[in-house]
């Protein structure tokens, strides 16, 4: 159980919605860059919807950590989403 870590699911956890926010702005801004996609969104107030809908992308290693029998690993995924949940209720709140 050598990739059973709690290391390997937080950064897994952490990259996963930036990858997926990075397709969703290939896909629907194709015109923008990422760091502006960003910036945009911040400053709109449309970036919380999207990190919603890219974290909830973290369920697919979670639920493959868990049936793999990895949980250490899997609680990294889960602290990692902890953290997005943090961070878009901030960006909701503010």
């Amino acid at each position: 159980m050598k990739n059973n870590q709690l290391l390997i699911g937080l950064i897994l956890g952490l990259l996963l919605p930036i990858l997926i926010m990075w397709f969703v702005k290939l896909y629907h801004f194709p015109h923008l860059s990422f760091t502006l996609f960003i910036k945009t969104g911040f400053s709109t107030g449309t970036l919380s919807p999207w990190l919603k809908i890219a974290t909830l992308f973290n369920l697919i290693p979670f639920f493959g950590f868990v049936n793999k029998n990895k949980l250490k690993s899997g609680r990294g995924v889960v602290l990692a989403t902890l953290f997005y949940g943090i961070v878009i209720v901030y960006f909701t709140l503010m």
